[in-house]
């Protein structure tokens, strides 16, 4: 018999370790493992562009400000999520040293190839937001609608609560049409199944 070898057993990160990691790389830490943060197409940015413009304008000089595509950790330093959220509103103020999800009054996802998996944003990220008490919602490209999750309730629906192009829905009061997100149809466009 020889030697044992040694198993490699992962490392877990905290929000305060990864928060410390010198990396060139754009990524997120979700349940203690950092993961790379997914390509964005088009229809994500153009998503991203129309919601910033919106909130940043709706928010200027009020008492919240918003943030884009940057760390939030969820609950805090000591836990072991820090999301990089598409648009989080947070309440205004210094943040020393980062946001942590009590700052937090709105974290919007944008998926596209990001709604599903394990540590997808419908499966982990949303959970995360609304069991530490800030409503989220998702900008869904592929079936062209916005989905609402306030309260942990609410992720017992399969989409939350729906709004589809042609409505509008509200983040802290701020009006929004569903299709002012998201790319016109092209020709070979199928309406989503259900």
């Amino acid at each position: 018999m020889g030697a044992a070898v040694p198993v490699a057993t992962p490392h877990r990160f905290t929000v305060a370790e990864y928060m410390s990691l010198d990396t060139e790389r754009r990524t997120e830490l979700l349940d203690g493992i950092v993961f790379d943060v997914a390509a964005r197409l088009e229809p994500h940015r153009y998503a991203v562009r129309a919601l910033m413009e919106t909130l940043v304008h709706a928010f200027y000089g009020t008492e919240y400000i918003v943030q884009c595509q940057d760390s939030l950790a969820v609950p805090g330093w000591q836990g072991r999520d820090a999301p990089e959220t598409d648009l989080s509103v947070l309440r205004r103020k210094l943040f020393e040293p980062g946001p942590v999800s009590r700052d937090a009054v709105a974290c919007i996802e944008v998926s596209d190839a990001t709604y599903g998996g394990k540590y997808g944003d419908r499966r982990y990220k949303i959970p995360l937001y609304v069991n530490a008490g800030v409503p989220a919602w998702i900008v869904n490209i592929k079936r062209r609608q916005v989905e609402f999750y306030g309260t942990p309730a609410d992720l017992e629906l399969k989409h939350g609560h729906v709004f589809r192009e042609g409505t509008t829905f509200h983040i802290l009061g701020v009006e929004i049409a569903v299709a002012s997100l998201l790319l016109p149809h092209s020709a070979g466009d199928a309406a989503p199944s259900a």
